[in-house]
């Protein structure tokens, strides 16, 4: 940053923009006509766009979200789902292999990533929303697992639904494609915030922000929630000694520990 200004660096990806800002980067599916549906071209475009910055140490944050009106309508019909019909089972596990790794590798990814979701999220749509870790919600924001209305079953939904919003209200969502809103989302924890429809992106980068200045033991945390949020206690608490261990040895924590003594706001470069 120079002289108080942002740095902005745009990248257009198939149909994927890629925008760096400093330390975080959003990530903006472009298939606005298409409500951007995922279709197999926008998929390689966003993993194209994902891998540039997974493992790039200058990018600490990332949001996804859409361009246009709307986050994504899911599966793009003609393209992606009629076609599942004429696949063998080896040849349907080829297809949908690298989508779920995809879905691991955001889910795992050792950044904070923020879904910004406008409009419709829908489907596959909104399984990437949930494999993020803090879901901001514009007050014109819908959701629903639009899988059954194909005849078909959610991804990741199954797994990561249930934990948010609790078994019986991830299964009226599975079993009948409800549509949530934005203020519903809110208030059975599938969203963490919601704001005026204009105010999505400022909202979402300014938390990516903060995030991106945070301390290496961010990481450290998605990682064991990620792997422990469903274990026994015990199990947990055993387990947590290790990750404090590995907080303890970074760098940012001797700053934080420094700058506490010295009266100052600790400088972190998230390592």
């Amino acid at each position: 940053m120079k002289g108080g200004c942002m740095t902005e660096e745009k990248k257009v990806i198939g149909n994927c923009i890629l925008t760096r800002k400093d330390n975080y980067a959003i990530i903006a599916f472009n298939r606005p006509e298409k409500l951007n549906a995922l279709s197999p071209d926008l998929f390689l475009s966003l993993q194209e766009a994902f891998f540039e910055i997974e493992n790039d140490e200058s990018v600490r944050a990332l949001i996804f979200t859409g361009m246009g009106d709307n986050f994504s309508a899911g599966g793009d019909v003609e393209e992606d789902i009629k076609p599942l019909k004429d696949k063998s089972a080896i040849e349907f596990k080829e297809y949908f292999n690298p989508l779920c790794e995809m879905y691991m590798r955001v889910y795992n990814v050792e950044k904070p990533t923020i879904a910004a979701i406008n409009g419709f999220a829908l489907g596959a749509g909104m399984e990437l929303a949930l494999m993020c870790d803090i879901r901001i919600a514009a007050d014109t924001m819908q959701m629903g697992e639009f899988f059954v209305r194909m005849g078909l079953v959610p991804e990741a939904g199954m797994c990561v639904l249930p934990k948010l919003v609790g078994m019986g209200r991830a299964k009226m969502m599975c079993y009948t494609g409800e549509l949530i809103d934005a203020e519903q989302a809110l208030r059975i924890g599938l969203v963490e915030q919601v704001v005026p429809e204009g105010e999505l992106m400022p909202a979402a980068e300014k938390l990516a922000a903060r995030l991106a200045k945070g301390p290496a033991s961010i990481k450290i945390m998605k990682r064991a929630i990620n792997e422990l949020g469903s274990l026994p206690l015990e199990q947990t608490l055993n387990a947590s000694v290790l990750y404090q261990f590995a907080a303890s040895r970074t760098s940012d924590h001797a700053e934080a520990v420094k700058a506490f003594l010295e009266k100052r706001k600790p400088r972190y470069t998230g390592k």
